[in-house]
């Protein structure tokens, strides 16, 4: 049967130092889209999707996104959205938390993503 709704409550823990978050799906759940809710409180590290474009909404905090080279501030309400194939970044500004939405469209490969640092 295939499904349409997914709850916090059963989603799957991630992260790694300065990131910590929940996974409503993946792929094998919904290959379209997979959505996170995640904390910063340093910094992702330097990537690429190749396949998935990537959509963030800032709920809380301040942070800042290094897109192509260039870095863009952010703050609660903002969007950003991350072609595939385009290297990006993000950090919580110093001292605070960087709470995060994000949808990856198609959903999140890990063996489609590029670490490029």
């Amino acid at each position: 049967m295939k499904k349409y709704k997914f709850t916090l409550k059963e989603a799957y823990d991630f992260g790694w130092e300065g990131i910590k978050g929940k996974a409503y799906n993946n792929s094998s759940d919904f290959k379209d889209a997979s959505v996170a809710l995640f904390e910063v409180t340093g910094r992702h590290g330097k990537v690429k999707s190749l396949v998935s474009n990537r959509v963030y909404y800032v709920l809380e905090g301040e942070g800042e996104f290094i897109i192509d080279e260039k870095t863009i501030p952010v703050k609660p309400t903002d969007v950003i959205i991350i072609p595939k194939n385009t290297p990006y970044d993000y950090k919580a500004i110093k001292g605070t938390v960087l709470k995060l939405l994000l949808v990856h469209t198609p959903s999140w490969a890990p063996e489609k993503e590029v670490k490029l640092e």
